[in-house]
């Protein structure tokens, strides 16, 4: 079973959604890191891969093109764990028991500004992290007349978004993630150090994986089957 739709929020934004399964398994909610979407190839090949391994899976498009969704320029780490906190709400509604949730990137801090936590594990794909002493976003330049900034490579950014990196903390944001916790890391990505700071200052039950040869997105043969293997083994753990 697999069909598209949307999740209205409370500010009467739409949340695009794609799900994989039914209700009557476990969900698994997958969410994408900045300037990613469901159809980023990390997250889009999760869903029949968790699917097969007894799993529903839920992946959502925090922000995006299509109609009354929000745009990234208006978009912050808290409005997306707000949204966050709303699609586990509808998958209760739908009559989902058991709710896990996944991000890629920074789909990470995402998941950790949610303020409900309402789900039984976590598991961490290459996480963003930040300090606060860190200004996150380097090399963005602010848009004259505009609340957006833009890098050399043209990506553009909210305002909020880029002043709001100023101050996030990730390793009080996950001493506050009390759920159990994986962290599956990129053995060649940028973030292997900060991961292995977020899994010392993470509660029990934890654990960190590093895949060799990987870099951020898990482009490379057989890198993303590990992910999703690593991620159906922390999960059935705690199903």
């Amino acid at each position: 079973m697999e069909k598209s739709f949307f999740i209205k929020t409370p500010d009467k934004k739409r949340i695009y959604a794609r799900l994989v399964g039914n209700m009557k398994k476990p969900a698994v909610v997958v969410v994408h890191g900045l300037f990613g979407s469901m159809r980023s190839a990390l997250v889009y090949n999760s869903a029949n891969y968790l699917n097969k391994k007894g799993f529903s899976v839920l992946l959502v498009e925090l922000y995006g093109w299509k109609e009354g969704s929000r745009r990234l320029k208006d978009c912050t780490l808290k409005v997306h764990g707000q949204d966050i906190d709303t699609v586990i709400r509808y998958l209760r509604k739908c009559g989902a028991k058991k709710i896990f949730i996944t991000g890629h990137s920074y789909g990470a801090p995402s998941i950790m500004h949610s303020v409900n936590k309402d789900f039984a594990a976590v598991v961490f794909w290459d996480g963003s992290y930040h300090r606060v002493t860190n200004n996150s976003f380097r090399g963005y330049k602010k848009i004259k007349g505009l609340n957006i900034r833009i890098n050399d490579e043209g990506s553009l950014l909210g305002e909020d978004m880029y002043q709001e990196a100023k101050h996030v903390d990730s390793l009080k944001l996950v001493k506050e993630l009390r759920v159990p916790i994986k962290f599956i890391t990129a053995g060649t990505g940028p973030l292997l150090q900060a991961e292995k700071q977020m899994y010392q200052a993470a509660n029990y039950p934890k654990e960190h994986i590093v895949i060799k040869g990987a870099t951020h997105s898990f482009e490379e043969e057989g890198k993303q089957d590990q992910v999703y293997s690593e991620t159906v083994k922390w999960f059935k753990k705690f199903v």
